[in-house]
């Protein structure tokens, strides 16, 4: 595997690799519907070899008149027509709206096994470049797996129209055969070379086609569309956008050009083939009508060989060409899933130690934390104060297990981390990130995500509400928790409803808490809304807690200083630590922070 670093890495697949993968999504698309897949194989098979059958017997049937053969004629007759209804059968079989059936269920078997082994994955897996690049080609590419299937079926059926073809060559002159055969390659031949001229999969990666793939989701989102209008940048993003477009069409343009060339000596030859094969054979048609059937043999092979090597030709290169981002999600499901087992959770007091903790990002050569240790006990209500970049969220993924120490270890009731289920452990110990999101879904469903039923929920939902604040966000909303939050993914009858940032926070909040946890981390979830809704929160989040652990990152002091243990840290380091009043008594950074905000209140 050669890779470049970061954001640009290229894997290299073998040729096995490719085919291994190939074979491995077949293979899901046979699992998922067994006799889908069985069915249309079967009329495949059949419609391929019953155009050519359905061609020689009528072949016969000509002959048979010219030697005036009236019964044999009559036979034939019959089997020409059972033949051609049996095939036209079998294609409006093929063709028919099982053909949109079997393209979805192909579709639904990828995807479902490629998210089913995505949501497996190690979280800390997908800070790798390997893995960020597979899903960036899933993301943008996902569309090739729809057509896999019907690519697949065009493969199978140019080949057994071309054994079937070939068959029906031998009854023709070998020189006919030959004229034919080479006409139907050097289509083929073009074809491939078309097929390799796939400018928009050559330029997708490039900072044209980006641009393009960028601008669609700009315009159609409405927040950076909104942000775009207030900045007053439409027009010279627009002017980007065009600029990429013009420079990606020319290259359009010149393919186009030689594909027309190309098209036009062919068609050439290809016409005066044609017209060669029927002046000869119809002079010796003339001279002996049996000779007729042999003309009538040669005129569909030129239909039936040049569909047959240019199916092949097509196919193989379409297939080809998909297999790389089959060998991309295919790497992808090959990574090793995040574990699901481990030691239980202990049920006396979490005690959790950091020791000799360090840890950077990939890429990065400062460590976001340096020397950390640090005990931390169930129960404790603790927050964690520092400017920006200081290390503060890089401390709270550590301790739920989104990253892995650099260095050091982080031990739970003196065992590693490590050696506790993963998702076991997210649950005792449950994080809100400072990014968190809703979902494009009803209200109720964003907040209940993650758990089974009712008999999951840690704090019940109306006081999950009503501590966070969000029973009066939803008591506003037209449809109150029914209401479907987002912008985009609503179906038609279904009105769409965005909220604020406060509000949004106060329903994550809500979430958090249902899910619970016997500590439960906030990573300034409050940041949003307003100081009389942030003290209200904390206020009936510490009345509710009872037993459970609170750790959380704020940058109002007027929460901080309501905790029993507030952590500082400065530049990955934890400089000091204790109450608020001990921290102000140090008149250290702390009491700096502290003083530098409190000056805008007095």
């Amino acid at each position: 595997m050669n890779a470049k670093a970061g954001s640009e890495i290229n894997i290299q697949f073998t040729t096995k690799e490719k085919l291994r993968a190939y074979v491995r999504f077949l293979k899901i698309i046979w699992n998922y519907n067994k006799g889908l897949a069985l069915f249309r194989i079967i009329v495949i098979i059949l419609g391929a070899f019953l155009q050519p059958l359905e061609i020689y017997f009528f072949s016969l049937f000509i002959a048979a008149i010219a030697e005036g053969k009236t019964d044999t004629a009559l036979t034939l007759l019959i089997v020409v027509i059972a033949s051609y209804g049996t095939r036209h059968l079998i294609s409006e079989l093929l063709w028919s709206q099982s053909n949109d059936w079997f393209m979805r269920v192909a579709t639904a078997a990828t995807q479902q096994k490629i998210w089913e082994s995505v949501a497996k994955l190690k979280p800390e897996a997908l800070n790798e470049p390997e893995v960020r690049r597979s899903l960036d080609f899933v993301r943008e590419d996902l569309w090739r797996l729809h057509r896999l299937a019907g690519n697949s079926e065009w493969f199978l059926r140019s080949n057994l129209k071309f054994i079937a073809a070939i068959g029906l060559a031998i009854v023709a002159p070998w020189w006919i055969s030959a004229i034919v055969l080479v006409d139907a390659l050097l289509q083929a031949i073009n074809l491939r070379a078309e097929s390799k001229n796939d400018v928009w999969t050559a330029t997708w990666n490039t900072l044209d086609g980006r641009r393009i793939e960028y601008t669609r989701y700009v315009f159609l989102d409405i927040q950076s569309y909104l942000q775009l209008r207030l900045l007053g940048g439409e027009k010279s993003f627009l002017n980007k956008f065009i600029k990429a477009n013009n420079k990606i069409l020319s290259r359009f343009r010149k393919i186009a050009m030689t594909s027309m060339r190309n098209r036009v000596f062919l068609s050439i030859f290809h016409v005066g083939s044609y017209a060669i094969i029927i002046i000869i054979m119809g002079q010796r048609a003339l001279e002996n009508p049996q000779d007729l059937a042999i003309l009538y043999i040669a005129l569909n092979l030129f239909g039936l060989m040049g569909e047959a090597l240019t199916g092949i030709s097509g196919s193989i290169t379409s297939v080809w060409a998909d297999m790389q981002i089959l060998a991309y999600v295919n790497r992808l499901m090959d990574k090793e899933p995040e574990k699901t087992s481990g030691r239980k959770i202990p049920k006396q007091k979490l005690v959790i130690e950091f020791k000799d903790v360090n840890f950077k990002y990939r890429g990065s050569k400062n460590y976001a934390i340096k020397n950390l240790n640090l005990k931390i006990s169930e129960g404790e209500h603790i927050a964690i104060v520092g400017e920006n970049g200081a290390g503060k969220s890089t401390f709270l993924r550590l301790l739920s297990g989104l990253d892995k120490p650099t260095s050091g270890e982080i031990l739970i009731n003196g065992f590693p981390l490590d050696d506790y289920t993963p998702a076991k452990w997210r649950s005792a110990f449950h994080l809100m990130l400072q990014d968190a999101i809703l979902y494009q879904d009803f209200v109720k469903d964003n907040i209940y995500y993650g758990t089974d039923s009712k008999k999951d929920e840690d704090i019940p939902y109306k006081k999950a509400l009503h501590i966070a604040g969000s029973d009066v966000v939803i008591d506003s909303l037209p449809e109150k928790d029914k209401t479907f939050l987002g912008s985009w993914a609503s179906p038609p009858g279904i009105i769409p409803h965005q909220v604020s940032g406060g509000q949004t926070q106060r329903i994550l909040i809500s979430r958090t808490l249902l899910h619970g946890g016997r500590i439960i981390g906030f990573d300034e979830p409050t940041s949003a809304m307003d100081a009389n809704a942030e003290m209200k929160f904390f206020e009936r989040m510490l009345k509710a807690s009872g037993s459970r652990g609170l750790i959380f990152i704020s940058h109002r002091f007027s929460t901080v200083r309501r905790a029993e243990r507030i952590l500082l840290f400065e530049k990955g380091q934890l400089t000091n630590e204790g109450t608020h009043e001990e921290l102000i008594t140090r008149k250290g950074k702390y009491a700096e922070l502290y003083n530098e905000q409190a000056k805008w209140y007095n």
